[in-house]
């Protein structure tokens, strides 16, 4: 706990306090001249679970009534990954159904 309130309040990204801190002796970051640090990159959404579950939750929401499994297969190509989106919808409760009963939104 005391290290994540240093982190916090003493070894803070935008504005580090190293006169204050009481490991500076210590610190890799200071050791190495501190260098600027590298941007992160975000995850790209194509191709994305996040994606597939948003192409699945369009045809069920776009359908007046339970939508078949290749209709599904239509929107989504990937097999794996749809499996896991569906059921991912499923058990987030934003999605009901099966492949036999066909799937749509819960009301």
């Amino acid at each position: 706990a005391a290290l994540m309130e240093l982190g916090a309040l003493v070894c803070a990204a935008r504005a580090p306090r190293c006169a204050a801190c009481p490991v500076s002796s210590r610190c890799g970051w200071r050791a190495a001249g501190f260098p600027v640090g590298v941007a992160k990159v975000g995850q790209s959404y194509a191709g994305t679970d996040r994606q597939a579950r948003g192409a699945l939750l369009g045809v069920l929401r776009d359908a007046p009534g339970r939508v078949d499994a290749e209709v599904l297969a239509r929107a989504w190509g990937p097999a794996e990954q749809r499996a896991r989106a569906l059921a991912g919808l499923i058990a987030d409760g934003l999605a009901v159904g099966d492949d036999q009963s066909g799937y749509a939104l819960p009301t």
